[in-house]
């Protein structure tokens, strides 16, 4: 522990400042020694080692702290993860040189170990690309600091890449299953075939919600999009009901539509037609049977707005958010209309709406039932 002890000692020194306030003529902070300015100090003293260990153990920096025989005495989650190692006892006690990762470390401590201030690398960990600050302490103790090179678009891609990649993976045997439970179908004995149709259920389920994962993934990556064109909000409504009207039939529901005028916005045509499908995909599953579904559009300043309401028992407080959050699947219990979704389906829609500059919402109506409301901005009619 005296190490430790020496090693967060040198930190404090070196970090330590004082601090002025702000100058009113060029407004910089000025470091200065006079005695009667404010300090701004941190009582080292009172705060044990392991104390502040466990606070840099959270940080979102890499930390490893090597002693003078350069063995690594403390090294925190964010740095363990980045020289890709899963537990502790794997690497404290170790030297340096003993990890491959951060043998290209120890050579540059070994080729600076007379400077007396902190010395920077990159690097790369398994084709991450690694920046590294090296600070040497009292009694050639050191300080490690880690840092990911990858930037947020980087990462992102890299994410949609894996969700792809394991997508596509699941397809193939998610459809073998379903083969195979057909045939099964035939040759099992009659009480045991409800299993049967329990496996080919759950397994179109998660095909469907592999099939959605898929399609989400390229609408965050904007690669399914087309070239925006100009499109009649009315049409793009009727179109989108046409696909849905057998589903309402058999419920014996109708729309009721309010166009006072028609409406032309900017967009995606075949991406929005999904988003709306959704929409009113949703409206069916909570709407009773005799119903009616109201669709007024409606234009708003410089938007035009199509707000759909159902005549169900509307939504609870939290679900106002969480029915556009992935994977999210409302209370069965609240509607009779028997359907397995993959609780992907209104994040598609909201993400294709906001792709297309629009903006969607939910809530509540005073005499009942959930609207769903999309804003998207008007364009002229000689667009």
């Amino acid at each position: 522990m005296k190490t430790l002890q020496e090693v967060l000692t040198f930190i404090y020194e070196k970090w330590k400042i004082k601090v002025k306030g702000f100058s009113k003529n060029n407004k910089n902070i000025e470091l200065t020694k006079n005695k009667n300015q404010q300090i701004f100090d941190f009582p080292f003293d009172k705060v044990k080692p392991q104390q502040l260990l466990s606070w840099l153990d959270y940080s979102s920096q890499g930390w490893i702290i090597l002693s003078s025989d350069l063995t690594i005495k403390f090294i925190n989650k964010k740095a363990l993860s980045l020289i890709r190692f899963i537990k502790y006892r794997d690497v404290i006690g170790k030297a340096i040189n003993d990890i491959n990762e951060l043998e290209v470390l120890r050579n540059k401590i070994l080729y600076s170990r007379k400077k007396d201030f902190p010395i920077s690398l990159d690097f790369t960990i398994s084709g991450e690309p690694i920046w590294a600050n090296i600070i040497r302490g009292s009694k050639k103790n050191y300080l490690i600091l880690l840092e990911s090179k990858l930037s947020i678009e980087s990462i992102k891609k890299r994410q949609n890449q894996l969700i792809n990649d394991v997508s596509h993976e699941l397809k193939t045997p998610l459809t073998s299953l379903i083969l195979i439970g057909e045939r099964l179908e035939a040759v099992i004995s009659k009480k045991d075939r409800y299993l049967i149709k329990r496996l080919k259920k759950e397994s179109k389920r998660l095909r469907k919600m592999v099939e959605e994962t898929l399609e989400l993934s390229k609408l965050e990556s904007s690669e399914s999009f087309n070239k925006n064109k100009k499109i009649s909000i009315s049409d793009l409504v009727m179109e989108s009901w046409q696909t849905l009207k057998p589903l309402a039939e058999k419920k014996d529901i109708k729309i009721n539509l309010f166009i006072p005028t028609k409406y032309y916005i900017s967009g995606d045509i075949e991406n929005l037609k999904r988003a709306f499908i959704n929409i009113f995909d949703n409206s069916l599953r909570y709407s009773p049977t005799n119903e009616e579904i109201q669709i007024e559009i409606f234009k708003r300043d410089s938007s035009v707005v199509i707000r759909v309401r159902d005549k169900g028992i509307g939504l609870e407080e939290n679900e106002l958010n969480d029915i556009f959050s992935r994977f999210y699947r409302g209370d069965p219990s609240r509607t009779k209309f028997k359907k397995t979704g993959s609780g992907l389906g209104l994040s598609i829609t909201k993400k294709i709406i906001n792709n297309n500059k629009g903006f969607i919402k939910a809530f509540n109506h005073k005499d009942g039932g959930a609207i769903i409301e999309t804003i998207f901005p008007c364009i002229n009619t000689d667009f």
